[in-house]
């Protein structure tokens, strides 16, 4: 075992985490190890709910199944308001503005701060892993830093997003600042790419596969759908020579994942209930509360109707105002039967619909690109597990391409992530998400830079300071190890120092860096003290694009001095 190396993957969702373990060997490829949770609860999940628990001084207690019974407990002794409980807060990092101060709120309405509750999360995720693999290893003992360690990310997530997750493991002590290699990000939908190309044809749920695995046919173009608990986020491959990947299309999708439905079923009992009864229900009995949301999570899967069995203080409370069957009197698509609520295939449908028309939406624009060929579409997460969703997709664009689902897609991304842990060159191409560029001066014209703001140079020439010099577009297609090279000489021939700021933008067109939606994302200050060249004096630029992180480094020809920086994308909050 001495010359094995450890990969872990922690698949951190938004409903639902676990993780994956893996040695490799110079002798043999290690199967991928995903242990089960629940056990003595009564469930065998390969993930445990995202749900975490602290105390009322912000102390760690307890996450996954664990958080949700002790929270159970904790509310028969009156103590439940008092402790912080978090569930499904990895959307706080969807779609927001996010920084390293930012606030989330508990149950309890309270607030703690976000990064401790993302990195106590990872911190215990990262601890039972290596506690299980020490139990089956016969007692050989690993530590953090002897793993190389790989975190899932939605594709879709800004780069602030990513940028806090990583952070978030570092105070989680999964890695050091001094190694920060020993964390590799995988894309969520990628990894799940990584996975099923490599799948024979019956790794798939559908009639008819070709028996070849994708990675056996360069060429293929597929889509992936990664449906999770949170977000829909799809991204398109080509196969290449060897299994290597090509993103042909930047990530795209939505929030509108399956807790969507979740809502609109709860929303659904709110109807029948009342507002009034189901909130006193909410704030009263928490844990049953809570208990509630994960069996109607667990229902999605149903597509001819559920049973749900009501919590008995819910019945309760309703029954003070009348009789529980009165309740259902006139309710299209539920009954009551003896304790439990009946719903209706045509009313369990309905809860899928906002969800299934948003993600079609965005399928139908991606396919209206003319230039790819999409042969495949694979449905992968856990939402992927609804036979609604599944049957919806097949019958929309079936007939457009082969719709195929793993087996088992809730683990499609965490094998998968194991899988590009060990191969992270896997991916040899990314389509940028966002345009990035610099502040650079120009002399200054009338006609182009009109109410800019501006500056004269030592020798009286104006400048407009305020120009935005593209590095690479919205859009653009690079190399996932590429290093791009720029050059840029002083505005000034006396100029002893050069400032660069780095900026990013969702606009593909920008000609200024104070137009809206133009966030600064980092700057270099690079001495050139050697003022003998004037104005011919040389500055390299060397950025690192396509990849989780970006690094930039600038060089003084003359001087030889230089300086580096990794784009900061939450900096811009301080």
């Amino acid at each position: 075992m001495t010359d094995s190396v450890l990969h872990i993957a922690i698949d951190f969702g938004t409903s639902f985490s676990g993780y994956a373990f893996s040695f490799q060997t110079k002798q043999l490829q290690d199967p991928v190890r995903i242990p089960s949770w629940g056990i003595k609860y009564g469930h065998k999940t390969f993930k445990t709910p995202t749900c975490i628990l602290f105390d009322e001084d912000q102390k760690f207690l307890e996450f996954g199944y664990d958080a949700m019974v002790t929270y159970t407990r904790l509310t028969k002794k009156l103590q439940a308001k008092k402790q912080y409980l978090f569930e499904h807060f990895k959307m706080e990092l969807y779609d927001k503005e996010i920084h390293r101060d930012m606030m989330i709120t508990a149950k309890n309405g309270a607030q703690m701060k976000a990064m401790t509750v993302f990195s106590e999360s990872l911190r215990y995720l990262k601890d039972h892993a290596l506690k299980k693999i020490e139990e089956n290893t016969s007692g050989r003992k690993f530590i953090a830093s002897d793993v190389t360690w790989v975190l899932t990310v939605p594709a879709i997530w800004h780069p602030a997003a990513k940028q806090f997750m990583r952070e978030a493991a570092i105070e989680a002590g999964l890695v050091t600042e001094s190694e920060p290699e020993k964390l590799v990000f995988a894309l969520e939908p990628e990894a799940a790419s990584v996975y099923c190309k490599q799948l024979p044809s019956d790794g798939f749920i559908a009639e008819e596969v070709c028996e070849e695995t994708l990675e056996q046919n360069p060429g293929t173009q597929y889509m992936v759908v990664d449906c999770g608990g949170g977000t829909i986020d799809i991204t398109v491959h080509e196969v290449l020579e060897e299994g290597h990947l090509k993103e042909l299309h930047a990530a795209s999708g939505n929030g509108m994942g399956g807790q969507t439905v979740d809502r609109k079923f709860i929303s659904f009992l709110k109807d029948i209930f009342s507002e009034e009864i189901f909130m006193k229900f909410e704030h009263e009995y928490p844990a049953e509360a809570l208990k509630l949301k994960y069996d109607i999570a667990m229902s999605k899967s149903c597509d001819e109707g559920v049973l749900l069995s009501c919590p008995v203080s819910l019945q309760e409370l309703a029954r003070k105002k009348q009789s529980i069957e009165s309740y259902f009197d006139g309710v299209e698509g539920a009954e009551w039967d003896d304790g439990a609520i009946l719903i209706k295939e045509q009313q369990l449908r309905s809860f899928f619909d906002d969800s299934l028309r948003a993600t079609a939406v965005k399928i139908k624009h991606i396919m209206k690109n003319t230039e790819l060929n999409i042969e495949y579409m694979l449905l992968v997460g856990g939402y992927a597990e609804c036979v609604i969703l599944r049957n919806f997709i097949k019958k929309h664009f079936g007939s457009k391409c082969k719709v195929l689902c793993p087996a088992e897609p809730q683990v499609a991304i965490i094998k998968g992530a194991i899988l590009y842990g060990k191969q992270p060159k896997v991916v040899k191409s990314r389509v940028s998400g966002l345009t990035y560029g610099l502040c650079l001066s120009s002399p200054f014209d009338e006609s182009i830079h009109k109410g800019k703001s501006k500056y004269v140079n030592s020798e009286g020439l104006e400048h407009c300071n305020v120009c935005f010099k593209k590095l690479v577009g919205k859009g653009e297609s690079v190399l996932s190890e590429e290093v791009r090279m720029f050059t840029f000489f002083p505005t000034d021939t006396n100029q002893t120092a050069v400032t660069l700021q780095f900026y990013s933008t969702n606009n593909k067109k920008v000609k200024f860096v104070d137009e809206w939606g133009v966030e600064l994302i980092g700057s270099i200050i690079l001495g050139m003290p050697k003022t003998c060249g004037g104005l011919s004096r040389e500055v390299r630029l060397e950025i690192k694009f396509g990849s989780t992180e970006m690094k930039a480094t600038a060089t003084d020809v003359d001087s030889e001095e230089t300086e580096s920086i990794k784009l900061d994308f939450m900096s811009k909050q301080h």
